[in-house]
């Protein structure tokens, strides 16, 4: 390559974006509550790690990006920075501004993104960004030639060392690999189409631009998408022969004779369940929703609903057939919604525990999916 090209790269000057992701993080970190004894899973959920179940079942793309930002203890968020410091603060001061914006916020969305698909498993921090950043400093390295002292920044010197902090990864519990290959993967590509600072700024703006599009863009989606979710994913077992169709991402929550449970997995208010029970034979008053309900809630589903010891619920019947109603506990309220349907002389109930302001309409969308044999 031309001998001007390479001697267009510099790392002089302030990483002024580097620094203020940098702040960023630890600022989370410290509103959060989490420098002296770090952060339990209420409080990373709260503020923003990615959780799957929260992203299909409310629309939170939001989570998408913030989990990038959010660590769990300040030991995690120096393991992060350290990286994201050394390399990442070189390419910023080598590219343009506008490009280094961009690269941080493909990574952060492709970590996330390959997080969510791959692994149904809480993850936050930015390491994803990391990797991201690795991968363009070694693929901008060796598209531009960098050649000289530079090199120990820049191209392949790096990969060994990339390649070893990712087989780290994959040797160890609880790393989020999945994440990590999804920021590598972006951070790759997009340092193919990097330019030196030096270098017309048109095409760094067009990459800032593509960039901001895809930050509004997953933002709008969860926005648009959300009064139809959860979105519903294919029949699942239930008891007697039954099937029915549970939300994506669930899993399953307890079994016996005469049900089946369904939950998202998750802890306290964030946690979501859906149970289908077969009652017994029955006549007259036993087979009314509210008795069959309220007597399998009040037996054992409330645990269902993380809310601490079971206090009271309030059920009433609504217009379209529902049950509707609150079950509180001692550590907190669930939004109960119920359905019954008749099946030869017993009743089949679907008894779906939320989230206060949760969907009005899963409940009744879940219920019209309930199969057996014969029906």
């Amino acid at each position: 390559m031309p001998p001007e090209v390479s001697g267009a790269v510099s790392i002089a000057g302030v990483p002024w974006v580097t620094v203020v992701l940098l702040l960023s993080c630890g600022w989370l970190l410290v509103a959060a509550g989490g420098v002296h004894t770090g952060l339990g899973l209420p409080a990373l959920l709260l503020y923003g790690a990615k959780a799957t179940p929260l992203i299909l079942d409310r629309g939170e793309t939001w989570r998408l990006f913030a989990a990038n930002f959010l660590h769990k203890d300040p030991l995690h968020l120096a393991f992060n920075a350290f990286a994201i410091w050394n390399v990442g603060g070189a390419l910023e001061r080598a590219v343009r501004p506008a490009d280094y914006l961009a690269v941080i916020i493909f990574t952060a969305l492709g970590t996330t993104l390959m997080s969510a698909v791959g692994s149904d498993s809480i993850s936050l921090g930015a390491s994803g960004i990391a990797f991201g950043v690795l991968g363009a400093s070694a693929s901008f390295g060796w598209r531009r030639g960098v050649r000289g002292p530079l090199r120990s920044y820049f191209g392949l010197r790096i990969v060994p060392w990339l390649l070893a902090l990712f087989a780290a990864g994959v040797g160890s519990a609880g790393v989020d690999n999945w994440g990590h290959a999804g920021g590598l993967v972006a951070g790759v590509l997009l340092g193919f189409f990097l330019t030196p600072r030096t270098w017309p700024g048109e095409a760094a703006a067009r990459r800032l631009a593509a960039a901001a599009g895809a930050v509004l863009g997953t933002l709008a989606l969860g926005l648009i998408a959300a009064p139809s979710l959860p979105a519903l994913g294919p029949p699942r077992e239930g008891p007697a022969s039954m099937e029915i169709k549970v939300p994506l991402g669930w899993r399953k929550a307890g079994a016996a004779a005469d049900r089946a449970s369904y939950s998202n997995g998750l802890t306290g208010g964030f946690r979501s369940s859906a149970t289908l029970l077969q009652a017994t034979p029955c006549r007259g008053h036993a087979c009314d929703c509210d008795r069959t309900v309220r007597a399998a809630v009040e037996d054992d589903l409330w645990r269902l609903a993380d809310v601490g010891h079971f206090k009271q619920l309030r059920l009433e019947p609504q217009k379209d057939g529902q049950l509707r109603g609150v079950l509180e506990g001692d550590e907190g309220q669930a939004q109960l919604g119920a359905i019954c349907r008749r099946r030869a002389e017993s009743p089949v109930a679907l008894v779906v525990l939320q989230p206060l302001r949760g969907s009005a309409t899963l409940a009744s969308r879940m219920a019209g999916t309930i199969t057996w044999p014969g029906k």
